[in-house]
């Protein structure tokens, strides 16, 4: 019995090791239902997706998020 729960202590630890935090947000371009382009990211640091018209606002998003411009 003892032998079971070191084992399952010790994979549990190498499962968590193994998990990846990814701090990166999430960008894709998609589109509405009329066929119109739009970017949404979803950022993992405050749990939020966040839909923008055009690159140029992603790219602002990414400098203000990083940079604080």
């Amino acid at each position: 019995m003892k032998i079971t729960r070191f084992i399952n202590n010790i994979l549990r630890k190498i499962g968590r090791s193994l998990v990846v935090q990814n701090n990166e947000p999430i960008i894709k371009q998609k589109r509405d239902r009329y066929g119109n382009c739009y970017w949404q990211i979803y950022d993992f640091t405050t749990n939020k997706f966040y839909d923008f018209g055009s690159e140029q606002d992603v790219r602002a998003w990414i400098e203000q998020r990083y940079h604080g411009f």
